[in-house]
């Protein structure tokens, strides 16, 4: 299981996946534009699943989000994601 990150770590690997990777302030997964304190990082493969604390392995995600996925290998279920997908009244 991956070392316990800082704050300031999260904070950094945060800001190298807002900026350096171009994924700017939005939820991966709902694609939300959030403040930056509203991210949260979001493992690709869970760390309970051997995922790592790497970049590579790591996504800017809406609480809702990330909390909705858990630890599951698939996208946050669609009812979980946030309101800005329902914008258009689809």
């Amino acid at each position: 299981m991956p070392k316990q990150m800082t704050k300031k770590q999260k904070d950094a690997v945060k800001r190298l996946l807002a900026n350096d990777w171009g994924f700017g302030l939005v939820c991966f997964w709902c694609r939300q534009d959030l403040p930056f304190e509203q991210l949260t990082l979001d493992h690709l493969l869970p760390s309970s699943k051997g995922g790592s604390n790497n970049p590579e392995n790591l996504r800017l995600a809406c609480c809702q989000c990330n909390g909705s996925r858990g630890n599951s290998l698939f996208p946050p279920d669609q009812r979980y994601r946030s309101s800005s997908l329902n914008k258009s009244g689809k």
